[in-house]
């Protein structure tokens, strides 16, 4: 077949975490097919980028990214009726081009990844057509408006309502939409009764090799995540003020790192707690992950698969994780990973944990078993060339 993909973003480089999942769909639909790719660009590797993605796509096409920055509260998001990522990523020039190859190109699947990419897919009304959603991420929005105050969390309810119409539609419109796990496939389900158009498709364990154990001479908590996402602030902010004080208290030569690209105002100040660094500049984690003794992963929202817990578990690194981001993760709790959730039982889990290196040996191996045995590539690749066959077979049918 021949396949169109859509990303929001060129999936480079292919080892982060953001691009792990877009990047080994494609090399996946690429073993039987012709797949050509439609992505922005923007962060200065397209030349690169372009080089990797042509081992797998004989066309690929990269825009500049649309110049549209888009603030939450601005009055004039408060009166779209679009949401935020869908307007952020909106884009004349790739309009047109999606017309041009609609008229040039004769597709039989159009594969669109992510919320920003769904309304795209209309430039091709007759071709099955395919959205991987990733996550249910309109209650994730709604989950972030919880926790703030009346006005910001107006914002949030609005947006929310905005995505849940996407979703909706989406599963209308679409031959298949797909989540990255059973629990998101689920609750989609909840939200559109009846749709049999919703699939999982497991995202891939990082392709890591094992890492060669230096555990660092003082105990180290790490924490490793893209600090410009929410979550992830509020996860470290959580972590540094409520629970590394109370294990600071019992080691005192413990450390908290906090590795992760742009950590804005909040996360920086932490710096100022004994004991917590503040990495930016980190390039390569596997150093990090191979010095560390534990690495937690305590979000409190429990919406998509964390790929901060894949990671940490490929690695082969003793992990800790609250059962919000334990949420999707084919693992088994205290066999695989540890899960805790209140601030005295994250502390004393992870104390016992640094009292017995044998065990935390022992624990950073069965992560990695469970990794191999529940995400391998070839099992992940097999489901998704079955969705991308049934959603074929089901657009050729009759209406």
């Amino acid at each position: 077949m021949r396949i169109l993909y859509l990303a929001p973003r060129i999936p480079y480089p292919a080892l982060d975490r953001e691009h792990v999942r877009p990047y080994h769909q494609i090399r996946f639909l690429s073993l039987r097919h012709d797949v050509d790719l439609v992505a922005f660009g923007g962060n200065g590797s397209e030349w690169d980028a372009r080089r990797l993605m042509r081992r797998f796509c004989p066309r690929v096409q990269i825009l500049p990214p649309p110049m549209r920055p888009v603030e939450p509260a601005s009055a004039r998001h408060v009166l779209s009726t679009q949401p935020l990522a869908v307007r952020r990523y909106q884009s004349r020039d790739l309009m047109e081009r999606l017309d041009a190859l609609s008229e040039t190109r004769r597709y039989d699947v159009v594969f669109a990844y992510g919320a920003a990419m769904a309304p795209y897919g209309r430039a091709f009304p007759d071709t099955a057509k395919l959205l991987d959603l990733v996550e249910v991420s309109s209650l994730r929005w709604r989950q972030y408006g919880e926790a703030q105050g009346f006005l910001a969390s107006a914002v949030f309810r609005r947006e929310a309502a905005r995505l849940r119409m996407l979703e909706v539609q989406a599963a209308k419109e679409y031959q298949r939409v797909i989540l990255a796990s059973d629990t998101e496939a689920e609750v989609l389900r909840g939200l559109c009764p009846g749709n049999r158009r919703i699939v999982s498709v497991k995202t891939p364990a990082p392709p890591h090799a094992p890492l060669l154990r230096r555990p660092s001479g003082v105990p180290t908590i790490l924490f490793a995540a893209h600090m410009d996402h929410l979550p992830n602030q509020h996860a470290a902010v959580m972590f540094a003020k409520e629970v590394f004080p109370k294990v600071k208290a019992r080691y005192s030569d413990a450390i908290f790192r906090i590795a992760g690209r742009n950590p804005g105002t909040e996360v920086r100040a932490l710096a100022s707690i004994d004991g917590v660094m503040v990495d930016d500049r980190v390039r390569d984690l596997r150093e990090l992950y191979a010095n560390c003794w534990v690495a937690v992963v305590p979000h409190r929202v429990s919406r998509g698969v964390r790929n901060e817990l894949l990671e940490s578990l490929t690695f082969g690194v003793p992990t800790l994780a609250s059962s919000e981001a334990f949420v999707g993760i084919d693992a088994l709790p205290g066999t695989d990973l540890i899960v805790a959730d209140s601030v005295d039982d994250m502390a004393d889990r992870i104390g016992q944990l640094f009292e017995s290196p044998t065990d935390r040996d022992h624990l950073g191996f069965r992560a990695r078993r469970a990794m191999l045995n529940n995400y391998s590539h070839w099992s992940i690749a097999l489901r998704l060339e079955e969705v991308v066959e049934a959603a074929h077979r089901e657009s050729l049918l009759p209406a």
